[in-house]
């Protein structure tokens, strides 16, 4: 019977990432971590490793962010798990303004040159003086020069539009990396609130129910329920949030059974301080129900430490 899994991952669509990436393995469950480099070709086979829930994150020098993150579960079973990673090219790009070349006005200062000289040999007429056909024709021709000359001149500094293509370019490269990094820190965000919050409604309602006196066994099966949910911290606002208000229920109802179990002793009970705080903070998560958004999902976080008028990091 094969006790321990395997994985075998493999870095695709950016070879040139491959020579300084980093691959690290953290098990969900224990935290122990594991870290190597792949080969040159990407590919990278790790064995003997406990089967469970892990994460699995990639990350290279030249990035700030990890170029990947996700949760894969190992089984138990000599063939390796496969795990494609695709790494994003864009990631590493980072193009300088395209440059444009200086528009070339020196045809242009050579006519209004001309022009300059042709104008000037038919000027100085006195009053009265005849102006003859081939003066007249040469003052026409050099003001026709000039406005072909200014016509040229509009169109090499001021294009149509006062386009910038070369701007648009590395403004559109910068909006992509901008939304990039904003996805990824914002939902790194987000993992980070979710541990929070469940980490200390295990405190809170561990210490709730020994305060209750319940049988270990119901008490353990409760509390499980309430780790299930770091398995899911990377899962979507629709569906975390749908587990902890079912979690908050869960832990409501047994309180309140454990209040009745109680008899006379149980109205103490529940108007202990920590009893409280745990029913305000159940109590938020299952009215809340199902948060379709992020926001909705982190507005609820809030409320609940409003309620608790202190952080929810550290001990009770």
């Amino acid at each position: 019977m094969v006790s321990n899994g395997g994985i075998s991952i493999q870095l695709q669509n950016f070879p040139a990432a491959n020579r300084d990436a980093r691959v690290r393995l953290t098990n969900s469950a224990t935290g122990q971590v594991i870290e190597r480099k792949p080969f040159l070709d990407g590919s990278l086979v790790m064995r003997d490793i406990d089967p469970g829930q892990w994460e699995v994150q990639v990350t290279h020098p030249n990035v700030t962010l990890p170029i990947f993150e996700r949760p894969i579960r190992i089984l138990p079973q000599e063939l390796p798990t496969y795990v494609p990673i695709p790494i994003r090219p864009s990631d590493f790009r980072d193009t300088p303004i395209r440059d444009i070349p200086d528009a070339d006005l020196g045809p242009v200062q050579q006519a209004a040159d001309s022009v300059r000289g042709r104008a000037s040999a038919v000027a100085g007429k006195a009053p009265g003086e005849v102006i003859r056909a081939a003066d007249w024709n040469a003052l026409a021709l050099a003001v026709a020069d000039l406005a072909a000359s200014v016509l040229q001149l509009a169109s090499l500094v001021a294009p149509r539009g006062h386009d910038h293509p070369e701007i648009a370019e590395k403004i559109d490269e910068v909006q992509g990396n901008v939304r990039r990094f904003t996805e990824s820190f914002g939902k790194s965000l987000l993992e980070l609130r979710r541990d929070i919050e469940s980490g200390a409604l295990k405190k809170r309602t561990e210490h709730v129910l020994n305060l209750a006196g319940l049988d270990p066994v119901v008490r353990d099966g409760l509390l499980k329920k309430v780790d299930d949910l770091q398995l899911s911290l990377q899962s979507t606002p629709v569906e975390f949030s749908g587990k902890t208000a079912q979690v908050g229920a869960l832990i409501a109802a047994q309180v309140a059974r454990s209040a009745q179990e109680l008899g006379a002793g149980g109205e103490d009970f529940l108007k202990k301080p920590e009893v409280q705080e745990l029913l305000s903070i159940t109590t938020a998560f299952s009215t809340a129900g199902t948060a379709v958004t992020a926001e909705r999902e982190l507005e609820t976080y809030r409320r609940t430490t409003a309620l608790l008028g202190t952080s929810k990091i550290g001990g009770l």
